[in-house]
């Protein structure tokens, strides 16, 4: 009879969850992400990710070379620390809870400012806690225990000094910009949170004529609506048709007002006239 107990049966296939999830919780409870206060400091502030969401493809490769980085300098000895923090995304989460709001057939309006607030946060409880539990199952090895949120009390008012700091010594400015306007919850939109879709458009041919009356230019367009904006009209430089009227000006219909003609090889002479209207803040 053998003296050796056994073997337990091995398992035939790999079973991360188990095992992974067990090891995590146990590097976090020691605490052999914070930084051990000896040693050269190394810091690196991840990204924060929109609380409103969860993580994707580009965060894991992201977050894999900032793990890479942060264990290599752990393990040399310097004092290191992973930041970890989710942001507001304030347009984007105001969007979400607005549409679980409409979907419950109510609004923030008939909540209130103060209830309406208070369910956003019930929001970033849930959501943000989604990305947390990713992070973890990717073994990003960041100190939980100086987990922030853009909201954070104190860090509001450090984003605002920082941004007030930048604009005084020139490094950023402040410029009016296009935006992406909700009409229904009155507020701007960024870009992620537009869905375009192609829409089948008519060409309108509009005569301007000539100042010295002796002709006219044709200008094909699909937005007829901003012609009281046009500031010139572009013509391609090696169109035949015309190159003799580059530098001349043209009346702009309606409003009356003088306008150049100018030359552009952006412009497309396939399409339309060949004439393009040229409208500041529209394009």
């Amino acid at each position: 009879m053998s003296k050796y107990p056994p073997m337990a049966e091995m398992e035939k296939a790999y079973e991360p969850r188990s095992i992974e999830s067990r090891l995590y919780q146990e590097w976090e409870r020691e605490g052999w992400f914070a930084p051990s206060g000896t040693g050269t400091p190394y810091c690196i502030m991840i990204p924060p990710p929109n609380v409103t969401g969860t993580l994707h493809m580009g965060h894991a490769f992201q977050d894999t070379i900032m793990d890479a980085l942060v264990r290599y300098h752990r393990m040399r000895g310097n004092d290191t620390l992973w930041q970890v923090g989710t942001d507001h995304a304030g347009i984007a989460t105001q969007m979400v809870v607005e549409r679980q709001l409409n979907a419950a057939g109510t609004s923030r309006r008939e909540l209130g400012r103060e209830a309406f607030v208070k369910r956003v946060w019930e929001w970033k409880a849930q959501s943000g806690g989604t990305i947390a539990q990713q992070l973890r199952r990717l073994g990003a090895s960041v100190d939980w225990t100086r987990e922030r949120f853009t909201m954070d009390e104190g860090l509001s008012a450090a984003v605002t000094e920082v941004f007030v700091r930048l604009y005084e010594e020139g490094l950023i400015y402040r410029g009016q910009r296009l935006v992406n306007w909700d009409p229904v919850l009155r507020t701007a939109l960024s870009d992620l949170e537009v869905l375009p879709s192609e829409e089948d458009g008519k060409l309108w041919h509009l005569r301007y004529p000539l100042e010295d009356g002796s002709g006219h230019l044709v200008v094909a367009t699909t937005r007829p609506e901003t012609l009281l904006g046009d500031a010139a009209v572009a013509v391609h430089p090696e169109d035949e048709r015309y190159q003799a009227l580059v530098g001349k000006r043209v009346r702009l219909p309606i409003a009356d007002r003088l306008i150049p003609v100018i030359a552009d090889d952006f412009v497309d002479r396939e399409f339309g006239s060949g004439c393009v209207k040229i409208t500041p803040a529209h394009d």
